[in-house]
């Protein structure tokens, strides 16, 4: 570990030792007979200091970190301070040809201040909607970051429907998967609910359980509708026709789910690059309240300790799941590096694949929040060559 020093006049990082320049980022320190007030205990490798890892984030984001609120991202900050790297938080706008304006924590002043950085070894994408993805801004860093083959963790969220079209490229991913289609117009839902008896219908951009609701066919042209938070007969389809209509859905057959106490239960596996391939960080299990139609926690499931079901699950067949479905994440969408996956497990111990999602939510079980912590450590000094 050395001590490396930020002058704020003129946005210069700095270090005493006279070996030689260090590599900072896709910049270089320079040298200097004494440092700053600002400084910063980091590793080194070889003439590597770091890794500098970028944080991504939305506009709307900043005055919240500032305020200490971001108390999440604030800790994957001091993780990786405390790893000997060090974090640049900005917005996309502040993402230039050869250098990043943002914000960097510091520890001996327990605060975020303005600084400049060079380029960083990688950045780690927060940002906080698929639309802002969208965006020209946005567009724009990720180009800059490429141009300099700058890693990006997380590129985009991810759409259902694309998520599934990625894992049926491989046959071996058929078994996991429940047949799931886009749907423009109610004549489709018909369709599938005849077939099928019970749906789900989600958005193809929803999370945590946004615009889900389940379809159980009744005799004659009756349905139950049931939301997160109501259920209601529908006498035809049709009600459903300028819901359907109003953005894009999905609609997904409903598995014969295995039960806990009576309730159905599903896993929330984190997963991360390591060494060329995907591995599971932590198993969660999230239950839900009787006949209800989702396990999400926002919706009023629970988390059952993973202990509760472990003997059922086949960890090995889960590992070489996930490790498979990275790789087609990673092929379909570019280096994904980060992900979550609810999985299914049947009454006859069969695993499926309800959903992937990027840049996972705060985990509840602490023990997977400080395994993750080590694990984006190793990711970001993996690809900033800094590994061990």
């Amino acid at each position: 570990m050395i001590t490396i020093g930020f002058r704020r006049d003129t946005g210069e990082w700095v270090c005493k030792e006279r070996k030689g320049l260090y590599r900072f980022g896709n910049g270089q320190l320079a040298f200097a007979a004494s440092l700053p007030d600002l400084t910063f205990a980091v590793r080194t490798k070889g003439r590597r200091v770091g890794p500098l890892v970028g944080i991504l984030v939305s506009e709307s984001s900043i005055p919240a970190l500032l305020s200490r609120k971001k108390r999440w991202l604030e800790t994957v900050i001091r993780s990786i301070h405390a790893d000997g790297g060090i974090a640049i938080v900005s917005a996309a706008t502040s993402i230039g040809e050869k250098t990043v304006s943002g914000y960097v924590f510091v520890p001996s002043l327990e605060r975020f201040v303005e600084a400049l950085t060079p380029l960083p070894d990688v950045v780690y994408n927060r940002i906080k909607s698929w639309k802002e993805e969208q965006t020209e801004p946005f567009q724009t860093a990720v180009a800059r970051l490429a141009a300099h083959n700058i890693p990006l963790v997380n590129r985009s969220f991810f759409r259902k429907s694309d998520v599934y079209d990625a894992l049926r490229t491989d046959r071996r991913l058929w078994p996991y998967l429940l047949p799931t289609a886009l749907v423009d117009k109610v004549d489709d839902v018909r369709a599938w609910l005849d077939q099928y008896g019970c749906i789900y219908v989600k958005q193809d951009n929803g999370s945590r359980g946004s615009g889900l609701f389940r379809l159980t066919a009744l005799p004659g042209a009756a349905v139950v509708c049931e939301s997160p938070r109501s259920q209601k007969r529908l006498e035809s389809l049709d009600e459903l026709a300028p819901l359907v209509q109003s953005c894009r859905y999905i609609v997904q057959a409903a598995a014969d789910a295995d039960t806990w106490n009576g309730c159905r239960y599903d896993l929330r596996v984190l997963a991360h690059w390591q060494h060329d391939r995907y591995t599971i960080t932590g198993i969660g299990v999230r239950l839900a309240r009787t006949q209800s139609v989702t396990t999400h926690v926002f919706h009023g499931g629970t988390v059952l300790p993973y202990t509760e079901v472990k003997e059922r699950i086949d960890e090995q067949e889960l590992e070489q799941l996930i490790a498979l479905s990275g790789k087609r994440l990673s092929e379909r969408f570019g280096f994904v590096g980060e992900f979550s996956a609810d999985i299914g497990v049947s009454r006859e111990r069969q695993l499926y694949i309800y959903e992937i999602n990027a840049k996972p939510m705060v985990f509840d079980e602490p023990e997977i929040e400080m395994h993750r912590l080590r694990r984006l450590n190793q990711l970001f000094a993996e690809l900033a060559h800094l590994a061990p």
